[in-house]
């Protein structure tokens, strides 16, 4: 089980076919993972998110989503090597 006090995080990106590609790498090789998806656009302090106020013209909607993957701290350096050796 992977909790906050024994992850470690592999890898932080915005682009969506990217996280999934490093899922299938660690799925593959029975690695467990968690992964925290954070809505850039959205706000704890304006219900309508920031684009009420800001509106999308001109913004890149491939950054709105942030994925940050996590395994556990004694899968980590494995989980590294397979990113890595497949890139």
């Amino acid at each position: 089980m992977i909790t906050i006090f024994n992850r470690k995080e592999i890898c932080v990106t915005y682009d969506m076919n990217k996280q999934a590609e490093i899922r299938y790498l660690l799925q593959g090789a029975g690695i467990d993972y968690v992964i925290r998806t954070k809505n850039r656009t959205d706000s704890a302090f304006a219900r309508g998110g920031t684009r009420a106020y800001t509106g999308t013209f001109g913004r890149d909607q491939m950054m709105d989503y942030e994925y940050h993957i996590y395994v556990h701290k004694d899968d980590y350096e494995e989980a590294l090597h397979l990113i890595h050796k497949n890139r």
